[in-house]
């Protein structure tokens, strides 16, 4: 039975993915008390040690306010943009993060445009219409990498590439 379950989460979560309309102007914020003295190497690790250092000191809500604890999207992944800067810099790796946004597909199928349909709140259409992500482009390899620190601290998933 936890290899049908398995499976099942594991062909709809391949069938989900990210695509960006636009970037988001980063917000600079300090992040010293964030970071430990760890030392990464690559890309993913940083990443990594982002989207859960983010998780670990936000809980979701309706407003960003980061040095409360407390942020939506946007937040989220503004801090993790930061704190991957912040550890980039101090690793000497040559790249950027950048928080950006984009809408969840489920196959071609756009899950904000879906879910909107069946609800009759404003505030909630206008606060899931679109979603903010990481991405981390590697211009010496042209490789883009993203990851959504809100999404994993509410389902532990990780629906980055």
């Amino acid at each position: 039975m936890t290899f049908i379950c398995f499976a099942i989460g594991y062909a709809i979560k391949s069938q989900i993915r990210l695509v960006k309309s636009h970037d988001r102007t980063i917000q600079p914020c300090v992040v010293d008390n964030y970071i430990d003295s760890t030392r990464l190497y690559t890309i993913e690790d940083v990443a990594e040690y982002a989207k859960e250092t983010t998780s670990a000191n936000l809980t979701f809500g309706w407003h960003n306010e980061i040095y409360n604890g407390k942020a939506n999207c946007v937040g989220y992944a503004q801090l993790a943009a930061v704190i991957c800067n912040e550890l980039f810099k101090r690793n000497n790796i040559k790249v950027k993060a950048k928080p950006v946004v984009g809408c969840y597909y489920y196959s071609n199928t756009n899950i904000h445009n879906m879910i909107t349909k069946f609800i009759d709140n404003q505030r909630i259409i206008n606060f899931i219409k679109d979603h903010d992500y990481v991405e981390i482009v590697d211009s010496a390899s042209n490789v883009v990498y993203s990851f959504d620190p809100s999404i994993y601290d509410l389902t532990w998933l990780d629906f980055g590439e």
